[in-house]
Formats: C-alpha cells, sequence, structure tokens
C-alpha cells in the first residue's frame, strides 16, 4: 500500500507507508500540528494577572493554597506558591517586573501567616505606588492594617481560634469585607473548605477577565463586619 504526500521535492511523491522517511514525516507533522495546536490553546486561556499565594507555618498546615492554585491553572491564571516567610524577596520582584512594564493585575493569597504576609508584600509594593488588585486571607493571625494601593480585600477568618479581622489604613479607600466563618470551619481547615476556595477563585476570575459573567456573591450581610477601629 502506498500514500501520495505533496510537498516533497523529489519529481515521484509516491511513498511506502513502511517506508522510514514517510514514517518521520508523518510523525514529524503530526508532532508540529500537536505542539501548535496546545500552544494556541494555552495562549487563548491565558488571563493577564498572576496569583501569589503564600502557604502558613512549616508548609504543611497550608494546603490549600496547593489546591487553589491548581484550580486557577486549570483555568488559566498564573501563580506561585511560597513559604510565608518568602514574602519580601517575591515582593522584590513584583516591583523589578512592574518597573519593567508589567501592569498586569496584582492578586494576593494566603492562609494563617501567609495572610499576614500578603497585606505585608502590600506595603512594601505601596512604597512603589504599585497596586494591588485583590487580596483574598485565611484566617491571618497577626496582620498588619491594609494600606490604600489594596483595591478590595476578602478576609476570612474564624476569631474563635487564632484567627483576627483585618483593619485599614486610614486613607484606605478600597473594599473590606471580614467574613467570620467560626459556624462553619477552623483555623486549619477554613483554607480546604471548599464553598471558600470557590469564592476565592471566582474573585480571582472575576478580576483577571474572560471567565466570570457573574461577580461572586456577595457574604451575607450578618457575617460581614466593617473594619474594626
Amino acid at each position: 500500500m502506498s500514500i501520495v504526500l505533496q510537498g516533497l521535492q523529489r519529481p515521484s511523491s509516491r511513498v511506502s507507508w513502511t517506508s522510514p522517511a514517510a514514517v518521520l514525516l508523518i510523525l514529524g507533522s503530526l508532532m508540529l500540528a500537536t505542539f501548535a495546536g496546545s500552544s494556541s490553546a494555552e495562549a487563548a486561556a491565558r488571563r493577564p494577572g498572576k496569583v501569589y499565594l503564600y502557604r502558613g507555618l512549616m508548609n504543611v498546615f497550608s494546603l490549600g493554597m496547593d489546591q487553589i492554585a491548581y484550580k486557577l491553572q486549570a483555568a488559566g491564571v498564573a501563580t506561585s506558591v511560597s513559604n510565608h516567610t518568602l514574602w519580601s524577596s517575591e515582593a522584590n520582584d513584583m516591583i523589578a517586573r512592574w518597573q519593567a512594564g508589567n501592569r498586569e493585575p496584582i492578586i494576593l493569597m494566603g492562609h494563617s501567616a501567609g495572610a499576614d504576609a500578603t497585606i505585608s508584600v502590600a506595603r512594601k509594593l505601596a512604597q512603589y505606588n504599585i497596586p494591588v488588585a485583590l487580596i483574598v486571607n485565611f484566617d491571618p493571625v497577626a496582620p498588619d492594617a491594609v494600606p490604600n494601593n489594596v483595591k478590595q480585600i476578602v478576609n476570612y477568618y474564624v476569631p474563635a481560634g487564632w484567627g483576627r479581622a483585618v483593619s485599614a489604613d486610614p486613607r484606605f479607600k478600597g473594599k473590606l469585607a471580614n467574613v467570620n466563618e467560626s459556624s462553619t470551619t477552623n483555623h486549619f481547615a477554613i483554607d480546604k473548605d471548599d464553598t471558600l476556595q470557590r469564592q476565592a477563585i471566582a474573585r480571582v476570575l472575576a478580576v483577571t477577565g474572560g471567565g466570570a459573567r457573574r461577580k461572586p456573591a456577595a457574604p451575607k450581610p450578618a457575617q460581614v463586619s466593617a473594619a474594626p477601629q
């Protein structure tokens, strides 16, 4: 059996299926087509912005950050997951990217001490007038005040344990919501709660665009508190 291959330079274009040259040519074409197709799909799915996620103590109690990162990557959002101790060096990278002309949204997310780290990052970025599009925190333990370069922050916390509500600097003009989750979860499970993960992801997609036709549902009025004075 033979097949006619178009585009060959030799006058005779009839090549046997079992010919090594034909096999290599067909395999090469298939590989190129597959690579091109996957690259196009990835490019089409890529959303603007990046989510920086921070784990808490010892990297063992905050694996919900890894779960969220995986789900965001599947939705086309770039992510990185780090221990909270690395926040300063990562902030330096964000500053360098911004000064190099990258104006894509910066989104921060963390659990426990990692949630504290998100606000530390935001405060460092504020020194360079770099905006933070969104912070989503899960039960911070000793958070600083939210600086005025943050557009919006949602803080899920359990006040009965280690968790704390967040407050804002006097010049803060963004949106701040402290959501009390003491009736539904605890400090060690809050970052892995499926409902809260879905809410966090919906907020990220709303900021990065192209995937959230509906705004994420607002927390129940009874759960939301103003920033503590």
